[in-house]
């Protein structure tokens, strides 16, 4: 395991509350069972609701610029929605360079040997297996202009790293750059736990993965018997912030558990919890108004946004 993912671990396991990073969630299992969340939930509009949007809406949500540019796809998954936006842009221009970003090497490969059996040489696809700090580093490399999109992500950082990881992103942007985000800006509560807390448990089967994970990663045993999984939904209409949805687990009694690989022992009082995100929460919900003081105090600026009929999900562009 590498020092800062064992870093990050300790620290999180070792803090007040605890907590495990969301995106510790995202290696090849864990991939796998987050996409099984958007085809076996049916309440799960977030990813049916940006596909719709990117389906009916893809002309006016991609920039027109009067020159070619290179396509960034930040937390690229299994692509399923790039090619969208891919379709797009060799639509207006005759080849198209794409440079997809993931964390989990083997999901990113596998997904660039399916588009490349899908596409000609019109599009040359160029994988960077990193998390956002790394991938931004090796693109800061790349000149020209780019349309970096950054779906489904920004909503499962605490507020402060949203800020800065939309200041990290602004570092490898020219003026010729444009960035296209995607954000969840629905105030249902009901609609979110029925997505967030289904009754077939696919979503706690994603979102606990993170300790079946730590088990396997650390040679520890945590036995999940010994705590109860819980969800709740929290309103924030402060223009200062946003809601967010709440994961974890909350120890029957006191434990206490030995972790080999990280050198700590995870040690907690019956009643205390161990939340799935770092921050108050994760898949965040936003006004408009809270996305544009986000995305000001990052110094972008929001220049547009599209959204579906429901006003649920939006899909915005920052200059």
């Amino acid at each position: 395991m590498e020092a800062d993912l064992k870093e990050s671990l300790a620290r999180g396991l070792t803090s007040s509350p605890k907590h495990i990073p969301t995106w510790y969630n995202y290696d090849d299992v864990g991939s796998e069972l987050q996409f099984q969340c958007t085809t076996d939930i049916p309440d799960y509009y977030l990813c049916r609701s940006d596909r719709e949007l990117l389906e009916t809406k893809i002309q006016d949500i991609i920039p027109r610029v009067p020159y070619d540019v290179a396509l960034v796809d930040l937390g690229s998954g299994n692509c399923s929605k790039t090619r969208l936006v891919i379709d797009e842009l060799l639509a207006r221009q005759k080849s198209l360079t794409f440079y997809p970003v993931d964390i989990s090497e083997e999901f990113l490969l596998k997904s660039v040997k399916e588009l490349s059996e899908e596409y000609d040489d019109s599009l040359s696809i160029q994988p960077i297996a990193a998390n956002y700090v790394h991938g931004i580093d090796q693109l800061k490399e790349i000149e020209g202009p780019k349309i970096v999109l950054w779906f489904d992500s920004i909503i499962n950082l605490s507020y402060d790293n949203q800020v800065e990881t939309l200041k990290l992103i602004s570092t490898m942007m020219t003026e010729k750059c444009r960035l296209v985000f995607s954000a969840d800006v629905t105030q249902d509560g009901c609609a979110v736990m029925n997505a967030y807390d289904d009754p077939a448990g696919v979503m706690q089967r994603f979102i606990s993965y993170a300790m079946v994970r730590l088990n396997k990663d650390t040679g520890s045993d945590i036995d999940m018997a010994k705590f109860t999984y819980e969800v709740n939904f929290v309103s924030n209409k402060d223009a200062q912030s946003m809601s967010y949805v709440r994961a974890y687990i909350r120890a029957k009694e006191d434990v206490r558990y030995p972790i080999p690989g990280l050198g700590i022992e995870l040690v907690m009082e019956k009643g205390e919890c161990l939340y799935f995100h770092e921050g108050a929460g994760f898949s965040c919900k936003y006004s408009l108004d809270q996305l544009s003081t986000i995305v000001e105090k990052a110094g972008l600026r929001l220049s547009d946004s599209v959204s579906d009929e429901h006003a649920g999900f939006c899909i915005c562009t920052t200059a």
